[in-house]
Formats: C-alpha cells, sequence, structure tokens
C-alpha cells in the first residue's frame, strides 16, 4: 500500500512546487514601488483631481495626495511605469513638480492660488 502512495505523493509535490513557482515568476508578480513628490497644488480640488486622475495612469496603483504638505505619494507597479512618466502625468493634470523645469510651460489645473 504504501508504494503505490510514494509515486501519489511524489507526483503532488511536484504539482504544487511548480504552481508555486509559477506563482512567483517575475513576469507575472507586480513590483510595487514607492514614490513620494512635492507638486504645486493648493487646495482640496487639487488634491481630489491629482488623485482621481493618476491612477488612471497605467501601473499607477494608489495615489495619495496630502493637502497640508503638498506631497503626492504614488505606489506603482514598476513594470508598467516609472518616475518620469508619473512626473509627466503630474504635469498633464496641470501641476508642477520638484523635478519639473521652473521654464516649463504647463496649462494649469486651476487659475487661483500660488504662481509659478
Amino acid at each position: 500500500k504504501m508504494k503505490k502512495l510514494i509515486p501519489v505523493l511524489v507526483a503532488l509535490f511536484v504539482l504544487v512546487g511548480t504552481s508555486v513557482s509559477y506563482a512567483q515568476s517575475p513576469a507575472k508578480a507586480a513590483t510595487l514601488t514607492e514614490f513620494k513628490v512635492k507638486v504645486t497644488f493648493h487646495c482640496a480640488n487639487g488634491k481630489a483631481l491629482i488623485e482621481k486622475e493618476l491612477i488612471k495612469t497605467d501601473g499607477v496603483k494608489k495615489v495619495s495626495a496630502d493637502l497640508e504638505t503638498k506631497v503626492v505619494t504614488v505606489s506603482y507597479d514598476s513594470n508598467k511605469t516609472n518616475r518620469e512618466k508619473i512626473i509627466e502625468a503630474i504635469e498633464k493634470i496641470g501641476y508642477y513638480t520638484e523635478f519639473t523645469p521652473k521654464d516649463k510651460k504647463i496649462e494649469k489645473a486651476c487659475s487661483h492660488g500660488e504662481q509659478h
């Protein structure tokens, strides 16, 4: 009886081992990276706009804009996007970041508040 059970257990072990290693395959697993960037929004509407629009960027998983510190924290899949693309997306929404060249022209999201 034991001799018949051993091949079944070996097959089961191999099957489970294969599925576990497949699930951990780097091509399939999302590599989440956190990025914090200072952004020139200044009101609750700006905060809401950044959070609503930036999450639509491919690879962005979570966005949190802090109204007090003006820091936007972005969790993203580094297999799908990167810091440069996130900065570009923020600029397209209408805000400067701490990495935006000062002479870059951006169509601002709102017309009141800080002048840049």
